[in-house]
Parts: structure tokens; C-alpha cells; sequence
């Protein structure tokens, strides 16, 4: 899991990525990226987590994105979550659920 700053943006995106980047090193299966605390995600935290994704799909991870309302808001406007999982919650990304069972 990495854990994203309360604002990302052109200031900083290089450093989430870089953190996402180095957390596939390991070869999880699934990495979770906890945006739950995150209250601004600009243009370019959008292009620096689908690079992310990118990334993940080439070594075989699942990239989950904890999304707080601003996040999936900026994550909604873009298209961007047409391509990322988001979930919710962080307890959401971890188990994978994205809807509450019926």
C-alpha cells in the first residue's frame, strides 16, 4: 500500500509515482494506492496514477485506488476511472469490494 499525499499535484507527482513505481518491485499481485486522505488530485496527480496503472498492468498488478470524494470526483470528470478501480474506502481497496454484498 502507498499512501498518497492530502494534495497532488505538478508539485508532486513525480513523487507518487516514483512511490507507486517502486512499490511494484516487490511483485504483489494487487497494490493499493490510499487516496482516502487525499483532499486535491490536479491534472497531473490523474496522469501520474494512470501511469501508474500503466505500470502495474505491465508487471502483472492490480493498481486499486482508494478514492476520497474529491478524488473520485477529479478521477469521474476526467474518464480516468473508466480505467483505474477505485473504491470507496481503504478497507474497500484492500478486500477488493467495490459494492457492499446483497
Amino acid at each position: 500500500m502507498v499512501t498518497l499525499p492530502r494534495e497532488v499535484d505538478a508539485t508532486n507527482d513525480g513523487h507518487v509515482l516514483d512511490a507507486l513505481t517502486r512499490a511494484l518491485a516487490d511483485g504483489t499481485g494487487v497494490l493499493v494506492a490510499d487516496g482516502s486522505g487525499t483532499s486535491f488530485c490536479g491534472s497531473s496527480g490523474v496522469t501520474a496514477l494512470l501511469a501508474a496503472h500503466r505500470r502495474a498492468a505491465a508487471a502483472g498488478t492490480r493498481l486499486r485506488v482508494a478514492a476520497s470524494p474529491a478524488v473520485r470526483r477529479i478521477l469521474e470528470l476526467t474518464g480516468a476511472d473508466h480505467l483505474l478501480d477505485t473504491y470507496a474506502t481503504l478497507g474497500a481497496a484492500l478486500a477488493g469490494i467495490t459494492r457492499p454484498p446483497a
